[in-house]
């Protein structure tokens, strides 16, 4: 027999076992922590309380959010958040003197104006948290998220016909409270990191606190200044949909 065939029969077997240990190493998300990057997309709704309260309702969020977990299940990220909604709370009293006795917007050549008053703002956060205990497989359970950064919020008016001049810049930033301020946020959520990487998601509840001063500085429809800090404060609910990249050695090996 030839001494040349028998060493190809033996290195064609120690392939064929090398490549079957490979594949029987490889990680997934089954049953091994693992290295995830996680492109999100949030919708949530949010109740205000504190000062907050006081020229706002319930209103909702678009968010937008990058997270790196670790295979030790610690999590570190940031996320920009835009409020919105027809929230304000008492829009007929801030735009009396504007309107005639059944709260039409007068505006120019006594044609009447189309104004539409919301809440409008946003934050931009970062992320550091934990995957505390895992369920459904090592990459899911529950997580703890606290958040850090700053954020502004104001009354967003919309002159749809634009016939109303005193609602114009810069007469407009007399009626807005934008106010900007720095923001914590601490969130419980459930993280789904599917085992086949198609349905990823997380469902969360938040509270957000922070401290925040107008930076107008002075409000026309009260005709006084308005220039102490106010106590912030909303809860509520967000539902995220996950894009997650694996870190691409691990999807392949055990060891890097």
């Amino acid at each position: 027999m030839n001494p040349m065939h028998i060493s190809s029969n033996k290195l064609l077997i120690l392939l064929l076992f090398f490549s079957f240990y490979s594949a029987e190493a490889q990680l997934t998300t089954r049953d091994s922590a693992r290295t995830t990057q996680l492109y999100g997309l949030s919708l949530g709704v949010y109740q205000p309380a504190g000062d907050m309260a006081l020229n706002y309702r319930f209103f909702s969020s678009a968010e937008v959010e990058y997270l790196l977990k670790n295979k030790k299940g610690r999590i570190f990220g940031a996320s920009f958040k835009a409020h919105y909604g027809n929230a304000v709370k008492d829009a007929e009293g801030i735009f009396s003197n504007l309107t005639d006795d059944s709260n039409n917007f007068l505006g120019v050549n006594g044609e009447f104006s189309t104004i539409q008053a919301g809440m409008s703002g946003g934050q931009l956060m970062f992320h550091f948290g934990k995957l505390l205990s895992s369920s459904y497989n090592p990459n899911s359970g529950w997580v703890i998220l606290e958040g850090l950064g700053l954020g502004q919020h104001k009354i967003g008016l919309r002159d749809q016909r634009g016939t109303l001049p005193q609602l114009q810049s810069p007469f407009l930033e007399g009626y807005d409270r934008l106010h900007i301020g720095a923001y914590t946020n601490t969130s419980v959520r459930y993280l789904h990191l599917d085992n086949d990487e198609r349905l990823n998601w997380a469902a969360s509840i938040s509270f957000t606190t922070g401290a925040s001063k107008n930076i107008r500085g002075y409000n026309v429809d009260e005709a006084k200044s308005d220039d102490s800090m106010k106590f912030d404060l909303f809860y509520g609910g967000t539902f995220t949909w996950y894009i997650p990249v694996y870190r691409k050695q691990e999807s392949f090996y055990l060891v890097d």
